[in-house]
């Protein structure tokens, strides 16, 4: 009789995925066997975490639709959001006068850019100012003629954009021009942003994984953007998505298939297998 072989243990204690371009498919839906690489995950003792730029305002329906209660870190790293409890557990803003000052100071240089701004707490709004382009989808904005509206409440984090210039190309010029001031990170198509200065995913990471217990060394992390490199920093181990930015390819541990070919499941069920 052959002996019985124990079930592989699942190596790590966390699975930190961010949405866009990772866990969600281009259709924004996270397909079924995805879904249940992550419930076989959570079943061999990990936790799942969701770590994405955008706001808990533009989340909640994400995690809503895949029956999500744990921790999640949105915005960059600003707010921790518990999704059970649907309240916010730490939130950080953005000091506006310095948001405002780097602004001028990148314009001086660039020329105009076309702003937005999300603004802080569970329900913020994104503020759309003039000429700024808001891709299609369902993320709910709300479009503003003056520009000294963007700053009227606290804010989390700015969006910018250029009439000429590429999402790289502007990324560089603000985080030059005005990194002394604020965080910089390019964190899709289209999407330049500004953050409070150090912010950054592997913030926001560091502070749930405490409050589960769970440390860098202990987790995986997926994801497609240069806004993801902190992230893969802190974790142990960094998956970039085929699809993934040039940038992050560069320092990921591995790459896997693209989001459209569940590439996290296809990880996540090798080392489920051992």
């Amino acid at each position: 009789m052959s002996p019985v072989r124990p079930a592989p243990v699942f190596p790590y204690k966390l699975v930190a995925t961010d949405l866009d371009g990772t866990l969600l498919r281009p259709d924004d839906t996270v397909s079924e066997r995805t879904r249940e690489a992550l419930a076989a995950a959570t079943a061999a003792g990990a936790a799942h975490i969701v770590v994405t730029g955008r706001s808990v305002a533009w989340t909640r329906h994400v995690l809503d639709d895949l029956g999500y209660e744990g921790i999640a870190v949105c915005g960059q790293g600003a707010q921790v959001y518990h999704a059970g409890e649907q309240r916010l557990l730490t939130s950080l803003t953005m000091d506006r006068r310095l948001a405002v000052l780097a602004i001028e100071k990148i314009e001086a240089e660039t020329g105009p850019l076309r702003l937005a701004a999300a603004r802080d707490g569970l329900h913020g709004e994104v503020l759309i100012g003039p000429g700024y382009q808001v891709q299609d989808g369902p993320l709910a904005s709300v479009p503003s003629t003056d520009r000294d509206s963007l700053w009227a409440e606290p804010i989390s984090k700015v969006y910018l954009q250029h009439p000429t210039l590429g999402d790289d190309e502007l990324a560089a010029a603000a985080l030059r021009i005005a990194g002394d001031l604020v965080g910089v990170v390019m964190a899709g198509p289209g999407v330049v942003e500004l953050l409070p200065l150090g912010l950054s995913k592997a913030t926001g990471l560091s502070l749930a994984a405490r409050r589960l217990g769970t440390k860098g060394a202990e987790t995986i992390a997926f994801g497609d953007m240069p806004n993801d490199i902190p992230m893969f920093g802190w974790a142990g181990h960094g998956v970039a998505m085929a699809n993934a930015h040039r940038e992050l390819k560069a320092v990921a541990d591995e790459l896997t298939t693209s989001n459209a070919e569940d590439g996290i499941a296809v990880v996540l069920e090798r080392l489920l297998t051992g």
